[in-house]
């Protein structure tokens, strides 16, 4: 960590913030830990405290500076699993496509916003047999920690997808006003691939929030840095701003970096009906 002056708040805010773009959430968390030292009422420091702590949420987010709350579960995946994923997806290379993507009012493929292979519906569904039970063992911790109390557990999406070489997705939301995803609440990606890595790049950036509820990032751009470490699995708000940056990897399929991901609807509400006059 670089070292600072422990009673310059702003120079420990601006420490906390190089070090989660670095992707070193440790010491992002001494230097945002070693703020509320000095500024024990800064909202913004405690929230990002309990983010990077793995604690529960504050109630109300701070109005300004928030970063994107995820959570983050290293060796997710047993090792008999991720081998069983591993080879299906290696079996399946002619299975995947280029995945769609929706620009404004229109939707298709436009590799300049989206460049991932996603694996065909009936072998993804062979898929989900295996790894939604595993996925289940975790949402009650998922649903603590993010403070989200109506996931619907029946309506989860799932999709298998491959980064290839210069493979990327530029910023973007997984939740909006269309009506096919206004419905999703949580995103989740969970990582695999060939050991040792094969691959350079493909992390997940998760943008900050300029304010609490508005859904613009913050100015500079400022983010949380998520290595695709293998067999790990990442939760989000699925309105959270977030990109992947460019993979390098070799041209064979299976050096590719690959993921199991989808999100989490929000429970229905039942609709209330009109009493008669």
């Amino acid at each position: 960590m670089l070292a600072v002056d422990s009673r310059n708040a702003a120079a420990l805010a601006r420490l906390g913030d190089i070090e989660r773009r670095r992707g070193d959430f440790a010491a992002a968390l001494t230097a945002y830990r070693r703020l509320l030292v000095v500024a024990p009422d800064d909202a913004s420091a405690a929230w990002a405290v309990a983010v990077l702590g793995g604690d529960r949420l504050p109630e109300a987010p701070p109005p300004v500076g928030r970063i994107a709350p995820f959570v983050r579960m290293t060796d997710f995946l047993p090792s008999a699993l991720r081998d069983r994923l591993l080879r299906d997806v290696s079996a399946a290379s002619e299975r995947f496509a280029p995945g769609s993507v929706t620009v404004g009012a229109d939707e298709g493929i436009n590799l300049k916003v989206r460049n991932v292979l996603v694996l065909d519906e009936p072998t993804r569904r062979e898929v989900r047999s295996r790894f939604l039970p595993k996925l289940h063992t975790v949402l009650p911790e998922v649903q603590r920690r993010l403070r989200v109390e109506d996931l619907d557990m029946e309506r989860i999406e799932m999709t298998v997808t491959a980064l290839l070489n210069g493979g990327f997705y530029a910023a973007h939301r997984d939740a909006g006003d269309h009506l096919e995803t206004r419905h999703r609440l949580v995103s989740y990606v969970c990582y695999f691939h060939r050991a040792p890595r094969p691959f350079a790049g493909g992390d997940l950036l998760l943008h900050d929030a300029g304010r609490a509820g508005g859904g613009r990032p913050v100015r500079p751009v400022l983010y949380s840095r998520i290595e695709p470490l293998c067999d790990s699995i990442v939760f989000f708000p699925a309105d959270c701003l977030h990109e992947i940056t460019p993979v390098a990897c070799a041209p064979e399929f299976g050096d590719g970096r690959f993921t199991v991901n989808g999100w989490i609807s929000r429970r229905r509400r039942p609709v209330v009906g009109v009493r008669p006059r």
